[in-house]
């Protein structure tokens, strides 16, 4: 299977209204077939622990890798300097950032937009949004700031905002907006880490402020 048979496998799975355990257990181990064949680094780790294509008939017997191995490994089925996107993580653990090379964000993004839509759009077509994290322009390799950013641009009313930048916190703007959706009685969306949360809860208690959000 080509990279762009695989692409567009999992582009047809993720848009089945319904499926099946069947219908992801035939994916997943397509998946792991790919994977197998072109991340070498990904097969000595699946032959180390007795696990091949011919093997594995269960979707949860394909091996996981440790998140640390995205620190000592290059994890990619395609040249790593082909990727059109690289996600790193932050670093903080011994300094040095795990990658996580796509070749092409589309399944991400299409995966992200459909569960996004069904588990916390819930129906609506858009709601004004807050987010507490920097912009994608701002953090290129963050897959969060890019999740964000993809559900702002997609889910989100013109009047969504990020609070969050390289200045720091935007309160006044903040509150403004707050203060909006509690007069108007619009449902508002408060979205970012969970630790970028925490400024913004010190701030409202040392202004004393607090704010009642439509449901």
């Amino acid at each position: 299977m080509t990279q762009a048979e695989i692409i567009a496998a999992l582009l047809g799975f993720i848009a089945l209204p319904d499926a099946s355990e069947a219908e992801f257990e035939a994916m997943a181990l397509k998946v792991f077939a790919y994977q197998f064949r072109n991340n070498e680094p990904y097969k000595r780790f699946c032959l180390q622990r007795g696990r091949t294509p011919l093997s594995v008939r269960r979707w949860r017997d394909i091996p996981a890798v440790p998140i640390t191995a995205f620190k000592d490994l290059t994890l990619s089925c395609s040249p790593p300097e082909q990727a059109s996107h690289v996600f790193m993580t932050s670093g903080t653990t011994q300094g040095i950032r795990g990658r996580s090379y796509h070749p092409t964000l589309d399944v991400w993004k299409r995966s992200m937009l459909v569960n996004f839509r069904a588990r916390f759009m819930q129906g609506r077509e858009r709601i004004r949004m807050g987010i507490f994290f920097p912009d994608a322009s701002e953090l290129p390799n963050s897959s969060l700031a890019t999740y964000l950013s993809l559900a702002k641009r997609e889910c989100g009313t013109p009047a969504s905002k990020t609070f969050i930048d390289a200045a720091g916190l935007d309160l006044d703007g903040l509150l403004a907006a707050l203060a909006e959706a509690e007069a108007s009685g619009e449902p508002y969306a408060l979205l970012g880490a969970s630790y970028s949360f925490v400024p913004v809860l010190d701030a409202l208690a040392a202004s004393g402020r607090r704010f009642a959000l439509p449901e």
